[in-house]
């Protein structure tokens, strides 16, 4: 605990420990898929993490060296929060996948201008939404929040409180590219048809120059999009949930 405040032993034990905890779950409970979504009020986001904090701060899994200066827990600050932004965008980016995923896909069928509300920092596309909202829905209904919480503890014997150095940072941003990547491959199928829509688009123009082809193709590919995405969606989220795990890692 740090050193020259006025208070008691036990209690500025407890404080410190408390504070080291809420660094770590602040970012992680605030980027959960369907916790930490920005339709939640803060409120109840705010009550959770101190909820969880005050579990975990009683539970004895987790020690503070008994005697720190006040710099050295300012570090331990730091380092906690660092690592708990760590694992909050690995959380995260299970739903950052259907949110890309589902930018390409209204990109690719003509419906990137039409913007839902905003369950993230910004409006965005209505495919975009529909996927984040039934992607948190399944995490939710597959218990995985509990699950995270679970793990947490563990990582906590894993990682100790300010032991930044065992945290593989580097696994994180292979965590984002590898997401892109999954985003695209589950968008694919959308981008290949509009590229061949486009392709025939320019043979029908070449061959009728008089025809506007455009006016034609135009409702043909938001019909053919839709129809393509009712088909496709329930695969589409079964394969992201098998697979949404490898990206957490954790």
């Amino acid at each position: 605990m740090p050193d020259g405040l006025p208070l008691g032993a036990t209690l500025t034990a407890w404080i410190t420990l408390y504070m080291l905890v809420v660094a770590r779950l602040s970012f992680i409970v605030f980027l959960m898929p369907g916790i930490g979504e920005q339709t939640v009020p803060v409120r109840v986001r705010l009550a959770l993490l101190l909820s969880l904090a005050t579990a975990f701060a009683t539970s004895g899994l987790i020690s503070v060296p008994p005697s720190i200066s006040m710099g050295t827990y300012v570090g331990l600050l730091g380092a906690e929060s660092i690592i708990g932004f760590g694992l909050g965008v690995l959380l995260r980016l299970s739903i950052w996948i259907l949110s890309t995923a589902g930018a390409f896909i209204a990109q690719a069928i003509g419906l990137s201008q039409m913007l839902g509300i905003a369950l993230e920092t910004e409006a965005q596309t209505i495919v975009s939404n529909m996927l984040a909202m039934a992607g948190a829905a399944l995490l939710l209904s597959a218990d995985y929040h509990v699950n995270v919480f679970v793990r947490l503890a563990e990582i906590y014997s894993e990682i100790p409180v300010g032991a930044v150095q065992l945290f593989d940072r580097s696994f994180v941003i292979e965590g984002i590219f590898d997401s892109i990547k999954f985003a695209v491959l589950i968008a694919w199928p959308f981008v290949a048809i509009n590229l061949l829509y486009n392709i025939s688009l320019g043979f029908i123009n070449k061959a009728l120059p008089s025809l506007m082809v455009a006016f034609v193709g135009a409702p043909f590919m938001i019909g053919a999009g839709f129809v393509l995405l009712a088909i496709s969606i329930s695969t589409m989220l079964v394969v992201w949930m098998n697979r949404a795990s490898e990206f957490v890692g954790w």
